[in-house]
């Protein structure tokens, strides 16, 4: 009996070590980085597709069927804090990393902590605490990378070698791509930044912009009259010379904006996915490259 039960063990067994783990992620930023660390040996699944805002994600029965799946599921936090109520209804009982509460920010950042918005004025911000929009900077990617690549190990231990060889090279990515940008964008330091919504302080601290005004308050919501003409003013005021939209989200109300306070306008991606940004480097370089253009004297 034994003998005959032999081959159907040892083809078991080899469906279980051929078995990928399976990596759900939220964000595109951080699909691409975790792909960047596994390679082929895990399965890495995005939620949000490319060219959606996390502020207005309608999710699918496919994606509970998704996470239900998942060994390990990677959020930012802040953004998309839907994904806890998705992990809930899937009955998921994979292990969950959270990046934004894992993270050591700068002290500069002390200065990005935001109250939850209002219509009372320019200024005003979505989230409470820290600007959660910290992907935007390389370098806390930097600390995001061995996050990732920590539980990896846990969920694939036999491939722990590869993961952390491939999270040294990313690092050092990371950390090229980043004076890259520096170096990119010094002739625009100290200029007048005035993008869509509150995405990009962590990046504007990073590079020395000078983030004047968001345009839209709440992402998805268009500003009242009265913050439009605080807004205006500060614009007008601060001497910028260009207002920027967002890829994923109407771009009305900068068009309005820009039209108001005579300026041009130009567009930037947050999240990436799409021709030329299909990996987090792209996409920082894509962004800088639009803020030089815009900016540059």
């Amino acid at each position: 009996m034994l003998r005959l039960l032999l081959p159907t063990i040892f083809f078991l067994v080899s469906l279980t070590a051929l078995a990928q783990p399976r990596v759900v992620t939220s964000i595109y930023p951080y699909f691409d980085l975790t792909r960047q660390l596994a390679g082929s040996v895990a399965e890495v699944h995005l939620l949000l597709p490319p060219g959606a805002s996390p502020h207005t994600f309608d999710p699918t029965p496919r994606d509970i069927a998704l996470l239900f799946e998942a060994d390990l599921m990677i959020m930012n936090g802040g953004v998309d804090e839907w994904l806890h109520t998705l992990v809930e209804a899937s009955g998921s009982a994979a292990m969950m990393l959270e990046i934004l509460p894992e993270l050591v920010l700068p002290a500069r950042d002390d200065g990005i902590e935001q109250e939850r918005a209002s219509e009372s004025g320019p200024g005003d911000h979505e989230h409470e605490g820290t600007n959660p929009h910290v992907w935007l900077d390389p370098l806390l990617m930097v600390q995001a990378v061995d996050l990732i690549a920590e539980r990896l190990m846990e969920i694939d231990p036999q491939h722990a070698a590869t993961f952390d060889r491939r999270r040294a090279a990313l690092t050092l990515e990371l950390r090229t791509l980043d004076q890259e940008l520096d170096e990119m964008l010094r002739p625009v330091k100290g200029a007048a930044f005035v993008p869509f919504h509150d995405a990009w302080p962590h990046f504007a601290a990073r590079y020395g912009l000078d983030l004047v005004v968001e345009i839209e308050p709440f992402p998805g919501r268009e500003p009242g009259p009265r913050y439009v003409a605080q807004a205006l003013e500060l614009i007008r005021d601060s001497g910028a010379k260009a207002v920027f939209n967002e890829a994923q989200l109407n771009p009305r109300p900068a068009e309005v904006v820009a039209e108001n306070a005579g300026v041009e306008i130009y567009t930037l991606d947050p999240l990436g996915g799409s021709a030329g940004k299909e990996t987090y480097q792209e996409l920082l370089r894509y962004n800088a490259g639009v803020l030089l253009e815009a900016l540059a004297e």
